[in-house]
């Protein structure tokens, strides 16, 4: 399909559809992203619904850049997926700054798809979603960082000036495994209050090492999640190809998309 000013109907019907999967897609995610909750040792914790429509939102967008190749298109996926993002976590500044960084994502997924399906000869669809997916997926969990820099635990940590009581449990789990079958004791009681004396300790001595630096808890641990999420990207964008194709297969099956031959000029430079 060419980017032309006047589009026929079926292109216009077909690209409308698709902004409205992307605002359906994008406000499920949104909206159960709003119930996630924030592991204080592994991170952001969601289950499987949120991450599986948020591997398909990734997919649907970039189908959309490979279908139409239209980069202004970037534009108003940004805005929906945006306008959903800031009623769910707030209007503010940093929220507006989200939007504007997955702008700029955007627009460099679909600079990349046009680039990628212009330039070849033979289609490959596989590496048109490859290129589209990653900036699509690293500007979603720039947007996912900066809800959780804002959620209510960071800045509970920030305010109690200590790490919040569940963390307890993972230095309870550390002592266990390190520590305890070296604890003599009588009874399995008595070794239980041992591990559990010097788990809360150890908890308290983490707190006055690190009791400084809570203020900076929100921005340090937002960032650190984007860093893991980036360290895992490629598993994302890898189902998004997965999922980007099983799409595409079923738009050729009912015939909404095809592929057609033509002849095409090609420059060569001449010595």
């Amino acid at each position: 399909m060419n980017c032309h000013k006047d589009l026929p109907k079926g292109e216009k019907l077909k690209i409308v559809v698709w902004h409205v999967l992307v605002v359906v897609l994008a406000w499920w995610m949104w909206n159960t992203g709003q119930h996630a909750t924030f592991n204080s040792v592994t991170g952001i914790d969601l289950n499987i619904l949120p991450l599986s429509v948020f591997i398909l939102l990734t997919a649907v967008v970039v189908m959309g850049y490979i279908m139409f190749r239209q980069r202004r298109l970037s534009v108003t996926i940004t805005a929906l997926i945006g306008l959903l993002f800031m009623v769910s976590f707030g209007w503010t500044w940093l929220n507006a700054l989200a939007v504007l960084v997955l702008f700029g994502f955007n627009l460099w997924s679909a600079t990349r798809v046009r680039r990628e399906i212009n330039e070849r000869r033979i289609l490959n669809i596989p590496d048109a979603f490859y290129h589209g997916l990653m900036p699509v997926v690293l500007g979603l969990f720039v947007m996912i960082s900066f809800a959780a820099y804002q959620s209510p635990l960071l800045n509970e940590i920030k305010s109690a000036q200590k790490l919040p009581n569940q963390s307890q449990v993972f230095f309870r789990q550390i002592i266990d495994k390190t520590f305890g079958q070296k604890i003599e004791a009588s009874t399995p009681q008595q070794r239980n209050k041992l591990i559990t004396e010097i788990t809360s300790q150890t908890f308290q001595e983490f707190n006055s090492i690190l009791k400084p630096y809570f203020q900076y808890a929100p921005p340090v641990l937002a960032f650190s999640l984007f860093l893991i999420l980036w360290g895992i990207s490629f598993i994302f964008v890898w189902l998004g190809i997965l999922a980007g194709l099983i799409l595409y297969w079923v738009l050729k099956k009912v015939n909404i998309i095809k592929i057609e031959k033509k002849e095409v000029q090609a420059e060569i430079l001449v010595v």
